[in-house]
Order: structure tokens, then sequence, then C-alpha cells
């Protein structure tokens, strides 16, 4: 009698145990969720934004499309001048950046040596504003402040402040020695925060032009790429980590990650984040507060490099192809 009721505790601690390990895997691996509507372009995704009910997206074959985000028709599509290459062939200009500003579009394109071109495009026509030859900027991304100035990225980590009407820098700063990955901007523009291969973020107060602050907790290399939403950062690291800053509570921690984390998004309340997560270009959604994994969205061929909500249950993301796509979840 007595070993038969050792074996049955045996049995019970068995079935509890493994209940506890569905259990955890529930709450590890999220739900796989595959595309909602896939969008094809003219050439591979460089970047891209939503508005109102469009995306407007960049291209590396020299092209600026508008699709619809319902259905994912074609509403406009811009090609820019051709380049020419070093046996004066013309081929595709490069786009690298896109910003909008009312009807004015922000462009940064390829330009001689490495360098880049800054454009305005409006009622159908390219103004340039900074010229690769004659200016020399390494330009990697550029944002509208206000109507009549842009902040832009260098890859040197400088970030410029440039007034549009006069075309003219009215302001400087050199961040750090280290090379320049990405920047995000408040909502209010009035702050801008930094990443370069420092792992180190930086918030620089757009109004007197200074670092305000440094957050070093987390990544301990590069940071590809860092979003700000609602008092949360968070980073895409080439350590594997996706870093997490909570500038309201200090409640900071980072997620590792099994392969280069390339790219993350973050809803507008800050309560959903997504990242680049596998090898197979799947991406992970996980709550901020709890950590937990949510979703796992799988269907990209290739390398994300842009992630962003639309909602908090619709996401948009782009390869490094011509494929841009949109998810649903609860």
């Amino acid at each position: 009698m007595m070993e038969r009721m050792g074996r049955n505790k045996d049995i019970a601690k068995k079935i509890f145990f493994c209940i506890l390990i569905c259990l955890s895997f529930s709450i590890v691996y999220g739900q796989d969720i595959h595309p909602f509507l896939k969008i094809k372009a003219s050439g591979a995704i460089t970047d891209f934004l939503v508005e109102d009910s469009k995306i407007i997206l960049s291209t590396d074959a020299g092209t600026i499309e508008t699709f619809s985000l319902k259905n994912g028709q074609k509403i406009n599509h811009i090609r820019l001048p051709a380049m020419k290459d070093f046996m004066g062939d013309p081929v595709p200009v490069k786009v690298y950046s896109i910003d909008k500003q009312n009807d004015k579009l922000l462009i940064v394109t390829q330009g001689d040596h490495g360098f880049r071109n800054l454009l305005i495009y409006e009622n159908g026509e390219p103004e340039e504003i900074i010229n690769a030859q004659k200016d020399k900027m390494m330009i990697k991304k550029a944002r509208w402040i206000d109507s009549s100035t842009i902040l832009l990225g260098l890859l040197g980590n400088d970030l410029l402040l440039f007034d549009v009407s006069r075309k003219k820098i009215i302001n400087k700063l050199n961040i750090s020695p280290y090379t320049f990955s990405d920047f995000y901007l408040t909502e209010d523009k009035r702050n801008a925060f930094t990443a370069d291969e420092s792992g180190i973020v930086h918030k620089i107060d757009l109004i007197d032009f200074k670092i305000k602050q440094e957050y070093t907790e987390i990544n301990v290399d590069n940071i590809y790429q860092l979003v700000y939403k609602n008092g949360v950062i968070i980073t895409a690291g080439q350590d594997r980590r996706v870093g997490v800053y909570n500038t309201i509570t200090g409640n900071n921690y980072f997620l590792q990650k099994s392969f280069l984390v390339y790219s993350v998004g973050l809803s507008a309340d800050a309560r959903i984040g997504a990242s680049y997560a596998t090898e197979e270009n799947d991406i992970s959604l996980f709550m901020t507060a709890t950590r937990n994994e949510a979703y796992i969205l799988k269907g990209h061929q290739s390398i994300i490099t842009k992630i962003a909500f639309f909602d908090n249950h619709t996401l948009i993301s782009a390869g490094d192809d011509q494929f841009l796509i949109i998810w649903k979840f609860d």
C-alpha cells in the first residue's frame, strides 16, 4: 500500500511539472501570426512612413511609392532622376531616408564618392538642398523639425540643424567619436534620442542643442536602431539584445536574442514592443511591462530593416528586399 501511494505521488509530481513546463512555454513562446497583406515595391525598400491610411516608401531603385494601407493598391509613384556611374551610364539613384512635412517630401539620396544629396520634393519637382559633390556630407538620416528646419544625422556622429530657406547649417553637435547609427525624434520635436556603435543612448535637447542625458546600462556594442514612445526607449543591438529603458519608472532591462537585432518598433502607448527576433527573419511582439512574448510574426524572407506600428493591432515592416508586410493581431 505504501509503495503504491509513493508511486502515485511520483506520478502526480510528474504531471504537475509537465503542466508547469507547458505553461512556461505558453508564456515564453507567442502565437504565430502570418502576413495580412504583402506589398511589392519596385526595388529594395530603404525607408517608409505612415500617413493616415497610406504608406509612403522609398527604394534603392530611385523610387518613392505610395500604397493604400487597407488593400495594398498603389496610389502614387515618383521616379527620381538617375545618376551616372563611373562609366557615365545612367543608373537608378538609391534613396536612403524619407520624411514628410505637409506636402513636402524630404529625401536623402546617393551621391558621388559615397556622399549624399538632400532633396525636397514638392509639386512634382525635386529641389536640391544639399549637393553631395559640393557639400560632401555623409547624411544617414533626415527629419523635419518644422516647415523650415531639418535635423540631419551624419555617419561621423554629428547632428546638424539645417535652415531650408537659407540653405545653411544653424547648429552642430558632435555626439561622440563613435559611428552614428540612428536618431528618433520625440513627438513634440523638442528632443531627440541617438544611438551609435558605443551602445550608449544619448538624449539631445534640440532647443539648446546639447546632450541632456546618457543611457548606458544595457547595450555593450553597436545599436543599429532605436525608437522612443511615451517615455520608453527600445533599442536594437549588435550584441543580440533588445534594450528597454523606461525613462519614467527606471525599469530598464534587456531581452537576449539568438541573433543580431537589426530593427525594433514600439506602439504609441509603449505597451507593445517589437523586434527582429531570429535568423529566420521572424518578428517578436512582447509586452514591455511584463516582458512576455505575445506573438511571433512569420513571413519575411530577408533581414528586417524597419518596423512601425499603425495601431495596437496593426504592424508594418520592411525587409532588405522589395516586400513590405502588414500584420494584423488581436
